[in-house]
């Protein structure tokens, strides 16, 4: 009784906010390019150990580590607006979300390998279309982000298989 009465006021003392279940519209974009040179080097290459380093490829004006390095959990600024969040992290890939983008937007940027001279850099984009508008507006949405994504991950490419 005395836990149930605890629990009550608890809950009671709780700020209550409401959540609205938006309807899922989720659109996976999967963007690619071949590099001549074994995954751990390829990695370095396109500055993937620098969780900033993307910023030069996607000609962003800005790009700050607010807090960690990169691991879990650190979180970084994109042109003084645009808060990420590492969420995951492996030797060769990390994985951000953009915590307060009303699309849900997550990205995850990995070199793989191919084989012990080759490998692959993928670059994975997810995103709740429903929030982007009506079909049209989704539509652009997608063109936009596999044009710009794209060309970001082939210049990664072009710099790594350009280095001696």
């Amino acid at each position: 009784m005395k836990a149930a009465i605890l629990a009550a006021a608890f809950l009671l003392a709780a700020p209550i906010t409401a959540v609205q279940a938006q309807p899922a519209n989720w659109f996976t974009m999967k963007l690619t390019a071949n590099i001549a040179k074994p995954a751990p080097a390829a990695w370095k290459l396109v500055g993937g150990e620098d969780w900033c380093g993307i910023a030069k490829y996607l000609d962003v004006k800005s790009c700050h580590i607010d807090k960690g390095t990169g691991d879990v959990g650190s979180l970084r600024t994109i042109n003084g607006a645009i808060l990420e969040i590492a969420v995951a992290r492996t030797p060769l890939s990390y994985t951000y979300a953009q915590p307060a983008a009303t699309n849900f937007y997550h990205g995850t940027m990995a070199v793989e390998p191919v084989d012990s001279t080759h490998s692959r850099l993928v670059y994975t984009l997810m995103w709740n279309q429903t929030a982007v508008g009506d079909a049209k507006a989704q539509a652009e949405a997608r063109d936009s982000r596999r044009s710009r994504f794209q060309a970001a991950v082939n210049k990664m490419a072009a710099a790594a298989n350009a280095a001696k």
